[in-house]
């Protein structure tokens, strides 16, 4: 779960003084921890307005901010997350799929205002919009789920313990992959594989069973689909199996 960066709280700053706290970290990450009095006691929309636009001179940069209420009805608002640094580390397979379990929790959220409204004469006209956007998260999921698939093939890929060749082959057939619409298929009628991403974009990650060299003596560690491969187009060099060591 992401937790956010930046948190505006109203609250009281000092004895009956009521104002706001500004709370969080820049990407620098120097920490942040300021307070102001309120802006416009009398009127609460524009006091909100202008915490928000003081939240964003003091942050340096304007932000996106969410308005949240716990369950004791007490109310922040909340703007990035801790992952938003771009500087980091590269996301991790766990980062994408924590990415769906909010997305999963808003889908939830959603839905249960969705079926509150409809309880109501006065208010279940308004409701399908809710259900689009609902069933626009679960898109959002899929799209997550596959990525953080394709993310985790990479990262095998780069420990060197499969087949590291740039694109994808089917396993018994080698070189007769089609990809549509990020979905892939063997073009082999009798075949009938398929994979549900886009297996001609992303390295192989098949089990490494040859090694391939080639006429200048340069090589490298294949799966068996890929040394097939080589074995057709490759002039002057060799594809041997690897021995059980090697695999």
């Amino acid at each position: 779960m992401s937790f956010p960066r930046f948190k505006l709280v109203p609250g009281h700053i000092d004895v009956d003084v009521p104002g706001w706290e500004l709370t969080g970290d820049r990407l620098s990450g120097e920490r942040i921890m300021e307070c102001h009095e309120l802006f416009h006691p009398h009127d609460h929309a524009a006091d909100v307005e202008a915490a928000l636009q003081w939240a964003d001179r003091v942050i340096g940069s304007k932000q996106i901010w969410t308005h949240v209420s716990d369950r004791n009805r007490l109310e922040h608002w909340e703007a990035g997350t801790l992952a938003d640094n771009t500087d980091g580390p590269e996301p991790t397979p766990a980062d994408i799929r924590a990415l769906i379990a909010e997305a999963d929790a808003l889908q939830e959220r959603i839905r249960n205002v969705e079926h509150r409204l409809a309880g109501s004469e006065e208010t279940r006209h308004s409701v399908f919009r809710l259900d689009d956007a609902a069933g626009r998260l679960t898109a959002v999921s899929e799209a997550l789920e596959e990525t953080a698939g394709e993310l985790a093939r990479v990262r095998a890929v780069r420990d060197g313990s499969v087949c590291a060749v740039p694109w994808g082959v089917c396993p018994e057939h080698g070189n007769t992959l089609i990809s549509t619409g990020g979905r892939t298929r063997c073009s082999q009628l009798a075949c009938g594989r398929s994979w549900d991403y886009d297996r001609l974009g992303v390295p192989c990650g098949e089990p490494l069973t040859h090694k391939v060299t080639d006429a200048a003596g340069e090589s490298f560690r294949a799966c068996k689909a890929h040394a097939m491969d080589a074995t057709e187009r490759l002039i002057g060099g060799t594809v041997t199996p690897l021995d059980k060591a090697d695999q």
